[in-house]
């Protein structure tokens, strides 16, 4: 339980702090910055759930390589952290979307700036979880 309000106060955090620093990307209020936090997490758990089979052939396949001579050791390991990393990646931006979509006082003005918005939710969550460890 304090894991998952910890996330959602960061969550709050981050969305509040990215509309401040990043054009485009707009949020009307704290409450509005906190709402799309609970969206974001829930949504995030339900995909989360539903495309982690999909990380976990893809991993499979990826570990097929590891039998190569030298060159495949590498190949596994970068292809897994590669494909979490873009699976992730895709998720963020996918929600960040939906979200935008469906909330009037949450706006982002194009694609590339729900991708830099991605890129730096993920930076703050993984910095959060370096110093917060098990959030």
């Amino acid at each position: 339980m304090f894991n998952m309000v910890m996330s959602l106060l960061i969550n709050t955090g981050a969305f509040y702090g990215i509309s401040k620093v990043l054009p485009g990307f707009k949020i009307k209020s704290e409450q509005t910055a906190f709402t799309v936090a609970v969206v974001y997490s829930i949504l995030g758990v339900i995909a989360g759930f539903l495309v982690a089979p999909l990380v976990g052939i893809v991993t499979i396949g990826l570990m097929l390589f590891a039998f190569i001579p030298v060159i495949g050791p590498l190949i596994a390991g970068a292809g897994l952290l590669a494909t979490v990393f873009l699976v992730s990646f895709a998720l963020t931006v996918l929600l960040l979307i939906g979200i935008d979509k469906y909330m009037e006082d949450f706006e982002m003005d194009s694609i590339s700036t729900t991708f830099f918005a991605a890129i730096l939710l993920g930076v703050i969550n993984v910095v959060a979880r370096v110093i917060l460890p098990g959030v």
